[in-house]
This record gives C-alpha cells, sequence and structure tokens, in this order.
C-alpha cells in the first residue's frame, strides 16, 4: 500500500512539473509566435522574438549607443530619445512589433491612429500595467487609474491645473525663476562662465511642482521629492539591464535600498498630510492658489466616513500615491523643455530679441510678469501653445 501511495504521489509531482513546463512554454515561446504569426499575416512585422528576454538587449543597446554620442543641434531628436523607433522604422515600416519580455508593444506613430487611441475611441483601449520600476516612481494615481476612481481622482486634481489657478501661480514661479537668475548673475560676476542650464532647470522645476504639490508646506515637500529623484537615479540604472521577473524581491543591495527610499517616501508623505490636515484652518484658499494636496486633504475632510461608495473616498494612501505620480510626470519633461528651448534661442539669436523686446513691451519696467501679462505675450507664448488643455498635458505627459 505505502508503495503505491509513493508512486501515486510520484505522478502526482510529475504531472503538476509536466503543468508548469507547458504554461512556461506556452508562455515564451507558443504564445508570441502565434502573435507574431497573427500580425504579419497583416504584413506588420518586428525585431524578431528571442526567447524569454524579447528585444530587451537590443533595445537597451541601441538607447546606450545613442546616449554616449553628442546629440546634434537638430529639431530630429528622434534618434536620440527613441533610438530603437529611429532603427526598426527603417527596417519594419512605421508600424511594426516590439517584444518586452514575452510581452508585445505596437508601435504606431500614424497621427489619425493616436488621436482615435488617445480621444475618438480611448474607451476601448486598457492602460498597459507599467513596469515595476516605472510603477514605483510614478505611483498609483491618474497616470495608472482606471475608470470610475480614474474620473474621480481627475475631477478633484483638475483645479490644481486649471488657467486661473495657474495664473495664480505666477509670482510664486516668477520667485523661483528670479532667485536662480541672480545665483547666474553672482557666478557671472568674475567673468565669463559656463553655466549647465539642464541641471539648473532641473533643479527650478522641481521647485515650482513641489509648491504646486505642496502649497504652504514646500519645505518639507521638497525634502520627499529629493528622496524621489533618488529614486528615479536608481530606476535608471535598473533600465540599462535585462528585466527579469521577480528579481525585484530578492534582497540585493540596490533593492534593499529602493524599498529604503520608498518606505521614506510615503512614511514622510503621511505624517506631512497629518500636519496639513490638523492646520488647514490657518489656510486662507481665497488669496493663494490651490495645491494638489491640499485639494486632496479637503476632499477626504468633506467625504469623512459618510461616503457609501468606496469609489469615492479619497484615503491617505491615495493622497501619497497621486504626490508621487505628479512629480513624477512632471519634473523631466518640463525641465527638458526648457532645456530645449535655450538652445534653440542659442541657436537663432534673433528670436532672442524678439522675445525680449517684446516681454518689455508688454510688461514695462515692473520686476516679473502679472496673471494678465501672461496672455498678452503672442511671440513668447502663441495662441497655439496657449489653446492646449492642462489636464491633457498632464494626463500624457509623454506625448508630444
Amino acid at each position: 500500500m505505502e508503495e503505491v501511495w509513493y508512486w501515486f504521489k510520484l505522478l502526482v509531482i510529475c504531472f503538476m512539473a509536466l503543468v508548469f513546463v507547458l504554461k512556461v512554454v506556452v508562455l515564451l515561446w507558443w504564445r508570441p509566435r502565434k502573435i507574431e504569426h497573427h500580425f504579419s499575416k497583416q504584413g506588420i512585422r518586428g525585431p524578431p522574438y528571442r526567447f524569454f528576454i524579447g528585444n530587451v538587449k537590443e533595445l537597451v543597446g541601441l538607447m546606450l549607443k545613442a546616449s554616449s554620442q553628442p546629440m546634434p543641434y537638430s529639431h530630429n531628436i528622434l534618434p536620440r530619445v527613441l533610438s530603437f523607433y529611429h532603427h526598426w522604422k527603417k527596417i519594419y515600416g512605421a508600424t511594426f512589433l516590439v517584444w518586452f519580455g514575452p510581452t508585445v508593444r505596437l508601435t504606431i506613430s500614424d497621427p489619425d491612429l493616436i488621436r482615435e487611441i488617445f480621444a475618438s475611441k480611448s474607451e476601448f483601449y486598457e492602460k498597459n500595467e507599467a513596469h515595476p520600476l516605472v510603477k514605483q516612481l510614478e505611483g498609483d494615481g491618474l497616470l495608472s487609474l482606471k475608470g470610475e476612481k480614474w474620473a474621480h481622482h481627475r475631477k478633484i486634481i483638475t483645479p490644481t491645473l486649471h488657467m486661473e489657478n495657474l495664473k495664480l501661480m505666477v509670482p510664486v514661479m516668477a520667485k523661483s525663476v528670479t532667485e536662480m537668475l541672480e545665483k547666474w548673475m553672482a557666478m557671472s560676476k568674475s567673468g565669463e562662465v559656463e553655466i549647465e542650464v539642464s541641471e539648473w532647470f532641473q533643479t527650478l522645476t522641481e521647485d515650482v511642482i513641489t509648491r504646486m504639490a505642496f502649497g504652504s508646506s514646500y519645505e518639507d515637500g521638497k525634502a520627499i521629492f529629493q528622496l524621489q529623484a533618488q529614486q528615479m537615479v536608481m530606476a535608471a540604472e535598473a533600465f540599462q539591464k535585462v528585466f527579469i521577473p521577480g528579481y525585484r524581491f530578492l534582497p540585493t543591495k540596490r533593492n534593499m535600498n529602493s524599498w529604503k527610499l520608498d518606505k521614506e517616501i510615503k512614511k514622510s508623505l503621511v505624517k506631512l498630510i497629518d500636519r496639513r490636515k490638523e492646520n488647514r484652518w490657518k489656510e486662507n484658499p481665497e488669496k493663494c492658489p490651490k495645491d494638489l494636496l491640499g485639494l486632496m486633504i479637503e476632499e477626504t475632510v468633506k467625504k469623512g466616513e459618510m461616503s457609501w461608495c468606496p469609489s469615492s473616498k479619497i484615503t491617505v494612501q491615495d493622497i501619497v500615491e497621486e504626490c508621487k505620480s505628479f512629480f513624477f510626470a512632471g519634473k523631466q519633461t518640463t525641465s527638458n523643455l526648457l532645456t530645449w528651448t535655450t538652445v534653440l534661442l542659442a541657436m537663432h539669436p534673433q528670436w532672442q530679441v524678439l522675445a525680449r523686446d517684446e516681454v518689455f513691451r508688454v510688461c514695462g519696467a515692473r520686476d516679473t510678469p502679472t496673471k494678465d501679462d501672461v496672455v498678452k505675450l503672442k511671440t513668447v507664448m502663441p495662441p497655439a501653445l496657449r489653446q492646449i488643455p492642462i489636464s491633457f498635458v498632464f494626463y500624457f505627459p509623454f506625448v508630444s
């Protein structure tokens, strides 16, 4: 009897092992081949799928090669920022497949198709689950939420990005810019000096975003965002390596540092939220711009525990994740835009003259522009740019 029982257990183990192997084969080999065949019948191809790693090795290699070379002064930035697309488009056409491990992505560039996906038929397209490292950075906020919860969070956050509220932020932004320029002036007193504007603009953008996100809690917020900046550096290093599923759970030195940073960020944000809740009555919302943290805290106080619908409640964890998303979505995109603007002005000095003359003409001898001056700056801020919905820019921060 014992021998029968032994063989039975052995049979069960073998069966389970066989099922596991079959699942792995289906996931890592059969399914990718089937997808490739399906798209090839429609004339859509791409770099061939490689078992387990997909095209990650080639993709990372192309990115590293592009970033190691000097960038030409040209509007053709595609070879630098999306080197894999620039390379594979020449081989496979404008629409092709890319494999991130066993997960496939259909790369498109047709404007009408993009408009259809983002606007006219967006409800038919699910958001893809972000890379675990990106998820940790961007937070589980507006960028990744779906359905009713996304709509509710967007409704709360929208006033922060409303044009009238942004106009109230002009003096705050002007103060940050003025402080930066004063430091530049002090550096130039000793003679000609070379300034790395990209680093300065990153600091400037971080300063402004922190004020928009945290308002009166600016100093505490800045310390939190500096921790998140460290997370960004660690994530960038990890992206240069082949992604191995489950590796982020191993207690490696890098992973342990990442866990520690994430824990510190969440702990600091929770403390800050509790303190703002206690001091909310001292704030004067009529005279101050609405900040993200204040709006979300107000929503938690307003709803309290009386909300019957769980998706309509804003929790402390929700606020933590949205603050992380706000910083992640805005910092690099805005600082890079400012850097490229500076490069273009250096390339085309005639536009420097036009922009400077317009500012003096509209703003006069005042130290800084007011919120009413912004709409009058036709050269510095053309009408087409002013018509872009701020909420759209925020929600799709990586679309240009």
